[in-house]
């Protein structure tokens, strides 16, 4: 998932395994019935994953402890590494770290039809609001030009005015949909090439641009960090507005596949995706409630589709 650091936000390159980290719930278990060891492999996306001083926080760690704590009879390990290297250790069967009592696994992943085929994934544990165009907060009603009807900018429309200036991070993808806008118009005069995600912010709060691309935990990461007294607000997308779902992979070994077994089975017991309000902290107040509405809207049609299921 291509959710960053302080430690820069994980577009930025990272040399190497960064080696073990101590955290408090990782005693482990000396029971000789262990099922296995589970390896957490961390990849550093803030907020997701934030890595100071020896300790590992952010929304993604604190969903991690939530469901290591429901597994307590395996042991656990934490690793940092790189998402490249932590799908190619995952994808090599012949890796030791893959063999017998063991598995990688790793919170923050994206299924799709190459991964699945190496990897297990468990049922949507991570939902995340989408990228969106970040305003400064007071700044809301220059952009009603630019909403359609239901309040979501169209970004033909912002993205060709020469009024309303932005800044995009060189080198980085914001996905199909927002990816060709950003192709037609990056040499457009209205809009600055960065190198880091964290100038983003501080050129909004020094007036020299008007909106900026961000995921909005990430954005909130950011004016924490950077610029702490300014006031934000995030505006959906025509066309990007649905929740981000991910989730808890591991690798294809009978361990891993045993865990994501049990880790489903928790996810069945708790129906309200409790450990999703770590992520709803890393919000704004206004990102908060838009993202609280929509995760009601996601559980209640999860709901109905499993009343709609067969019975055994």
């Amino acid at each position: 998932m291509g959710l960053r650091m302080k430690f820069r936000l994980g577009c930025g390159a990272i040399s190497g395994l960064t080696g073990l980290l101590a955290l408090p719930f990782m005693a482990a278990t000396a029971n000789a019935d262990v099922p296995g060891t589970l390896i957490w492999t961390v990849p550093p996306f803030a907020p997701a994953f934030i890595s100071e001083d020896g300790k590992l926080t952010g929304y993604a760690a604190d969903t991690q402890n939530w469901f290591i704590a429901r597994l307590g009879d395996y042991q656990h390990r934490i690793q940092e590494v790189p998402l490249a290297r932590l799908l190619a250790e995952m994808r090599d069967s012949s890796n030791p770290e893959n063999e017998h009592n063991n598995a990688r696994c790793s919170t923050t992943l994206i299924p799709n039809d190459e991964r699945r085929n190496y990897i297990s994934f468990a049922k949507t544990i991570l939902l995340h609001l989408p990228i969106s165009v970040v305003i400064r907060a007071g700044d809301e009603q220059n952009f009603k030009p630019f909403m359609d009807e239901d309040g979501h900018i169209q970004l033909a429309q912002l993205m060709a005015n020469r009024e309303m200036a932005t800044a995009l991070r060189i080198g980085r993808s914001y996905g199909a949909l927002i990816d060709n806008y950003v192709e037609r118009y990056r040499k457009a005069p209205q809009i600055m090439p960065v190198a880091d995600d964290s100038k983003l912010l501080r050129l909004l709060a020094m007036g020299r641009i008007d909106w900026i691309f961000y995921f909005p935990s990430e954005a909130e990461f950011y004016r924490r960090d950077v610029t702490p007294h300014q006031q934000i607000k995030s505006l959906p997308i025509r066309g990007n507005t649905n929740l981000l779902e991910a989730t808890i992979g591991c690798a294809k070994t009978p361990v891993g596949q045993q865990a994501i077994t049990r880790i489903n089975q928790i996810v069945d017991a708790n129906p309200d995706m409790p450990w999703t309000n770590f992520y709803a902290a890393w919000l704004s107040p206004q990102d908060r409630e838009w993202f609280l509405s929509a995760r009601a809207q996601y559980i209640d049609t999860k709901q109905f589709e499993a009343l709609l299921q067969p019975t055994k």
